[in-house]
């Protein structure tokens, strides 16, 4: 197995992820974005996250595309609500946050894999920009 993803390390993606969400055993599911995934969860950004019917005890099923033609499944949980009002005090945005509270482990391989692999990505591009600074400024 490759190594864990690093811990509680935050992806802000270029491109968001699609996800598609809903509560167990509802037929409405939700066609959703985001650009910002840990290992243990990820931020529906949102203007008006009260009008989803979740409440922070809500379990949901998630199925997130982390490729095109590649998705991973697990449940979540809805940890946190911040409503416009309290995220404009705090100077966040508003939104969902859902954290990952059961995935099988080839699900969760797969997700770890993508995470390592964008993370990886991510300390590249920050190692070529270092160094194309150093270049500039000699």
């Amino acid at each position: 197995m490759s190594k864990e993803p690093r811990r509680n390390a935050r992806l802000l993606m270029d491109k968001a992820l699609h996800i598609i969400m809903g509560s167990i055993g509802s037929d409405v599911r939700y066609d959703l974005e985001t650009k910002d995934v840990t290992s243990k969860g990820f931020f529906l950004e949102s203007k008006t996250p009260g009008r989803f019917p979740f409440t922070t005890s809500s379990i949901v099923e998630v199925w997130l595309e982390i490729e095109p033609g590649n998705t991973v499944f697990f449940n979540g949980k809805i940890s946190r609500i911040l409503l416009p009002e309290e995220a404009e005090s705090l100077g966040e945005p508003s939104g969902i946050a859902i954290r990952v509270i059961q995935i099988e482990p080839e699900e969760e391989k797969k997700f770890g894999d993508f995470l390592n692999k964008k993370l990886d990505q991510m300390e590249e591009a920050e190692d070529r920009n270092a160094s194309d600074q150093t270049r500039n400024v000699a």
